[in-house]
């Protein structure tokens, strides 16, 4: 009886959550209507990650776009950037996602940081397209599990180079007290004869003589 009323407290904490965020998404809704550029994004947010509403990337690009082309908003330049870059909603295309990154700092300071970072992010990428796409890409056609896992084979090559060039760059000659090796100790010169204070003494008549 005790399990059954505290289960019903839980789902009704859910519901009542979920309710909440569906009024939510109309209040924001009402104020993205009037041209409201913050809650355009929030009505993104809404969508992309499914609160109060089911998962649609369309319908998230498509509030990030009408902020960013009606009220230059950073946020939802980056949040193109982003979908773009990822092909969420839209067909994927690096040099949009590049576009809208730069737009996202062109419009704000803010934005300087975490354009910069993604930006970093898609250099990478392009790279690593072009390496697919060069005579090595056929280590990208092992087996599917390596393939997946291919940042922790990298990473751990660079930590082994990193180790290496640390252990090359170490000083010379370099050991351990206890492994250096003991020189000899030179043998301290004999200390000179002392006089003996008991010498015999001639006696006066020798002395004499």
């Amino acid at each position: 009886m005790i399990v059954r009323e505290l289960l019903t407290g839980l789902f009704g904490l859910f519901e009542d959550h979920s309710e909440e965020l569906v009024r939510a998404l109309q209040y924001w809704g009402r104020a993205a209507a009037q041209g409201y550029s913050a809650a355009q994004v929030k009505l993104g947010d809404y969508h992309y990650y499914g609160l109060g509403t089911t998962v649609d990337y369309e319908t998230a690009a498509a509030y990030y776009r009408m902020a960013s082309d009606q009220q230059h908003n950073a946020q939802a330049m980056f949040n193109l950037g982003y979908m773009h870059e990822q092909g969420l909603g839209m067909k994927r295309d690096w040099h949009l996602a590049k576009r809208c990154y730069d737009l996202a700092a062109e419009t704000s300071n803010d934005a300087k940081v975490p354009v910069a970072l993604a930006l970093i992010k898609l250099q990478i990428l392009f790279k690593w397209e072009s390496l697919k796409n060069s005579p090595l890409g056929i280590i990208f056609h092992l087996d599917e599990n390596i393939a997946s896992n291919w940042d922790l084979y990298l990473i751990t090559i660079l930590t082994l180079i990193l180790g290496f060039t640390i252990w090359l760059m170490r000083p010379p000659h370099q050991q351990p007290a206890e492994l250096r090796p003991q020189q000899p100790q030179q043998a301290q010169p004999a200390p000179p004869p002392q006089p003996e204070d008991n010498a015999r003494r001639l006696p006066p008549e020798e002395q004499v003589q």
